[in-house]
């Protein structure tokens, strides 16, 4: 693939290759030009040393010519001296004239009497301007002629003849004649290399248009046969190469020439075969879309029979699953307790078959919706274990559950999808393990924001696996479901059914190879945090010691960490034989633990030993016994131990069962007091709810739920007593259930809709029905919220309270004139349960992004889009309704109501008006949040001097909140001092 040019930085521009005449000129001006230039400067070299040969002969010539002259002139003795002198200047006038080369003519005397005090020689004779350098007594050192060059003075030096010699001649030649000289031979020269050049270019030039419209021809052929005209032929050409060239174009026109009567020729017989098979295919055409519309038809018959057949066997389970819990909130002995957990633990085991049914033609369609509500991790993997402990030990397998101590109580996701993958991946770990402990751990491995990186992982012993099995699940790990094309067996349904809902929710799943022939299967998955609940409050027992009689390791190490969670000392005991021993040297010691726990594993198959043993530790040392182990052994021991044991703790151990015992065997020690009913929802007032099903049980289950939860509840049977009642009377919440006969509950909506005002009241869908399109036509037809069956107490607690949190504002503006304001900070601290930094966060995501829902909404206004404007007002009114803004939310509510009914129409007319009443209510906002420290509205921190300096400047509205804010943060600090004083007395 091809690299994409790097954002912002220019692509570099393509190099354009050279032009044959810039190579011609390249490869024949270079060479022709540097060859020219070195002979010229050869030649310039050669006449210059020529012409300074010459100069120099020429003055050693003159100098001797000179000398015989005065030697003649000397041997004229019979002559007066005053004459010979005159005759020595005139031949040396005469000298200078007849050579324009000589510039001037000296003779010297030398010797010790002839020399002055500064070295110079004595001038006997001379001719010209004086040299430009005078020459000295130390310049002469020999006694035979030489050339004197110095500086700018170039001069023959030459001796009469004499013993010894005395005197000299000394001639200065002309420099400038040498220099013309030169410069006429570096202008012949000059001449010479442009000329050279002339003729080097104008022969490149007439050689690259020469093969240039050589190229230019091959090339205009070329094109002509692209074209498609083959019967082009290139002429004979004078060159050999081009000739070999053009002999291989014209065979490539003609072989194109045969290939194109060979191509139309087969594509006339195709076309011949295309029609022969047009009308066979025609009818194939009719009898395969005949075939789809039954396959169609098949297919929406099989959706309809499975959403009714889930519709029918979810009503009853709703009922089975919801009185069962209920029952298990009322007093019962443990074997009641055993018994209704199996039935609850067998419902919802049918509900997961179910919903794997259901799943599994979701994802072959592309269907499958995540359904996202509040669910505790840690109790879905204690139900999970719980389910398929019977299974394991069948194969003497231990499910030993380890969890994160970090782990939250309340997290957001699919919990019945999360059940679906735990039971997969603990299923084919008991399959393919024998004999031992299968850990499974569930621990935190990074947060941020809200969100929660969560691990999974399960080791089995890999001593009962297939290998062909085993690379199989390899095989699903790796590659998709649709790439396998044989059949998958069961467990690899199960698998790849997991693996399709874990990449759904974003997460990854791996497998890692353990040591001994084992195989950790591992699965990532990123939960949201559930903002609005409030942490349990942890019970503790400290002070108290328990002991673990238990030969297993594994699960003597999950308990003790449990117990250590709680602020319970662990003793661990691990060799059972000598338990008896060490229960009475505590008690000599008086030692004793707060209860002891043993395993029936001790008892190895034989349990009267183990019974009596378990009946002396109480009877003679009065321990409290608390009997763990499977509930088949548990079972076998019940009755002769039921008047002895405190509690029987059924493996895998839960948190639940096992605080319920600690709570019997150490209750002075608990510090937090046990609350067995529900806790009641936050809010002003008691909330008014409608439950309408055509179901008796499930109207008395969710009668009991909804009371449980401290909701004024009233049940209806049908639609039209729904609207009778909704008509007579408000409500805060209805409860609404889809199938019924006569009037259905989208009906009953449509009217109820119809009826109402300007208060709108939320309706929440109550349907067996789970499939998208049902989710879809619910959200269409004007119901609020949906809740699938069976519905659990947890999933309609987080519905009820987070829709009585929407409300909030509604119902104390019901009760109350008062004009709403632009911020309410106490409202804030109330939608986040008391949590200031949470309200300030949700309040300064809302701000945040107020400046481009601001440009948008113009935008969106401008152009008319009624759709994108609806969605945009109501994002904002849900982040609103997080919020204490009452009077954003007030507007936007307005708005969305007003574009609500547009929604179904290509075009509508947007109200202005309102649009700019949400505009100048965000504008608000936007500058009251500028002019405030939200750190110091909501409590976080103290006031700065200037803050305190300027706090009369600032509104009244402002001031109040504040004092209200640190008047309920001064008593919250007063109320929490003053128990934790009454914990320490206690």
């Amino acid at each position: 693939m091809a690299a994409l040019p790097t954002p912002g930085k220019a692509s570099p521009p393509a190099e354009r290759p050279p032009s044959l005449r810039a190579l011609v000129y390249r490869f024949t001006l270079a060479p022709s030009l540097l060859l020219a230039l070195t002979l010229g400067i050869l030649f310039t070299l050669q006449q210059m040393n020529e012409h300074r040969q010459l100069l120099e002969t020429h003055g050693r010539a003159s100098a001797e010519q000179l000398a015989e002259l005065i030697e003649l002139i000397e041997l004229s003795g019979a002559h007066p001296i005053q004459l010979r002198t005159e005759w020595l200047d005139k031949s040396l006038l005469a000298l200078m004239l007849e050579k324009d080369m000589v510039r001037s003519v000296r003779v010297y005397a030398a010797g010790s009497d002839a020399s002055n005090s500064n070295g110079q020689l004595k001038l006997l004779a001379s001719a010209g301007p004086r040299p430009r350098l005078e020459i000295t007594a130390a310049d002469i050192v020999h006694r035979d002629p030489f050339i004197f060059e110095r500086g700018d003075s170039l001069q023959v030096v030459h001796p009469l003849k004499g013993e010894p010699v005395s005197r000299w001649i000394s001639i200065e030649l002309h420099r400038p004649y040498f220099i013309v000289r030169i410069y006429q031979i570096a202008l012949v020269t000059l001449l010479g290399l442009i000329l050279c050049a002339l003729a080097a270019l104008i022969w490149a030039t007439y050689i690259s248009e020469k093969f240039s419209r050589v190229l230019e021809n091959l090339g205009n052929r070329l094109e002509s046969i692209g074209r498609g005209h083959f019967e082009t032929r290139e002429n004979k050409l004078d060159i050999l190469e081009l000739h070999r060239l053009g002999n291989r174009i014209n065979a490539m026109a003609e072989s194109l020439r045969v290939y194109q009567d060979e191509y139309k020729s087969s594509v006339l017989e195709s076309m011949e075969d295309l029609r022969q098979s047009l009308d066979a295919m025609e009818e194939q055409n009719i009898e395969l879309d005949l075939a789809r519309k039954k396959a169609v038809e098949a297919s929406r018959v099989k959706s309809s029979f499975l959403a009714n057949t889930s519709h029918e066997i979810r009503t009853p389970l709703n009922g089975i699953i919801g009185f069962t819990n209920l029952l298990l909130k009322t007093e019962l002995d443990e074997l009641q307790q055993d018994y209704l957990q199996t039935i609850l633990r067998s419902s919802e085991n049918l509900l997961t078959t179910i919903n794997d049914i259901m799943d599994f033609s979701r994802i072959e369609s592309g269907n499958l919706v995540l359904d996202y509500s509040p669910m505790d991790l840690g109790l879905l993997l204690e139900e999970t274990l719980q389910i398929l402990a019977p299974f394991a030990y069948d194969h003497r397998l231990e499910l030993v559950p380890l969890l994160d101590n970090q782990l939250p109580r309340t997290l957001i996701g699919d919990p019945l999808r999360i059940k679906q993958i735990f039971t997969s991946l603990v299923g084919n770990a008991v399959r393919q393990s024998s004999e031992g402990n299968i850990p499974v751990r569930i621990s935190v491995q990074c947060g941020k924001d809200s969100e929660l990186q969560v691990r999974f992982s399960v080791t089995d012993l890999g001593n009962r696996a297939d290998p062909r099995a085993r690379r199989e699940l390899h095989q699903l790990l790796e590659t998709s479901t649709h790439e396998h094309d044989q059949q998958i067996s069961s467990a690899g349904l199960g698998l790849a059914i997991a693996r399709s809902l874990i990449v759904q929710m974003g997460g990854s799943i791996g497998v890692d190879e353990a040591a001994g022939g084992g195989a950790t299967y591992w699965v990532h998955l990123p939960l949201q945090l559930e903002r609005n609940s409030t942490t349990p409050i942890r019970e503790r027992f400290p002070g108290s010691r328990v002991l673990l009689a238990d030969p297993n390791r594994m699960t003597r190490i999950q308990v003790a960490q449990l117990l250590q969670y709680w602020e319970v000392e662990p003793v661990e005991l691990g060799d059972t034989d000598t338990l008896k021993p060490a229960i009475e040297q505590m008690w000599r010691h008086d030692a004793l633990p707060d209860a002891v726990i043993i395993d029936t594993a001790i008892a190895a198959g034989d349990f009267e030993p183990f019974i009596q043993c378990v009946q002396s530790l109480a009877d003679t040392y009065q321990c409290r016994i608390i009997v763990q182990g499977s509930p088949v052994e548990l079972r076998r021991c019940y009755e002769p131990l039921r008047t002895r044991a405190l509690a029987f703790l059924a493996k895998p151990v839960t948190r639940d069962n096992l605080l319920r015992a600690l709570r019997r065997a150490a209750p002075h020690q608990n510090s937090v007091k046990n609350i067995a009913q529900s806790p009641k929802l936050s809010g002003p007032g008691v909330p008014r709810v409608l439950a309408v099903d055509d179901h008796e049980p499930n109207r008395l289950l969710i009668g009991e739920l909804l009371r449980g939860q401290g909701v004024e509840a009233t049940i209806a049977a049908s639609g039209p007593e729904a609207l009778r009642l909704s008509s007579q009377q408000s409500f805060d919440l209805i409860l609404m259930d889809i199938q019924m006969p006569g009037m259905d509950g989208i009906e009953t909506t449509r009217q109820i809709r119809a009826a109402e005002g300007e208060r709108r009241t939320p309706i929440v869908a109550l349907t067996a029905h789970v499939g998208t399109e049902e989710k879809a036509r619910l959200l269409a037809a004007g119901l609020d919220d949906y809740l699938s069956k069976p519905v659990s107490e947890a999933q309609l607690r987080y519905t009820i309270q987070r829709w009585m949190k929407i409300l909030a504002p509604q119902r104390s503006e019901s009760k109350t004139f008062d004009v709403p304001r632009l911020v309410d900070i106490s409202e804030s601290l109330q939608l986040s349960n008391k949590d200031a930094a949470l309200a300030r966060d949700m309040l300064q995501m809302l701000i945040r992004g107020l400046v481009a829902d601001e440009q948008e909404m113009h935008r969106l206004f401008a152009a008319g889009d009624h759709r994108g404007l609806f969605e945009l007002v109501h994002k904002i009114h849900g982040g609103c309704c997080y919020c204490g803004v009452p009077r954003l939310r007030e507007t936007t509510g307005q708005l969305q109501e007003l574009l609500r009914p547009l929604q179904k129409e290509h075009s509508a007319e947007i109200d202005e008006r309102a649009v700019d009443a949400v505009i100048r209510e965000v504008r608000a906002l936007r500058e009251w949040a500028s002019e405030q420290n939200l750190d110091v509205l909501f409590g976080l921190e103290e006031p700065q001097e200037s803050e305190q300096q300027e706090q009369p400047g600032q509104p009244e509205e402002a001031e109040k909140l504040h004092g209200s804010l640190q008047k309920k943060a001064q008593e919250s600090k007063e109320k929490n001092e003053s128990k934790e004083k009454k914990e320490s007395e206690t």
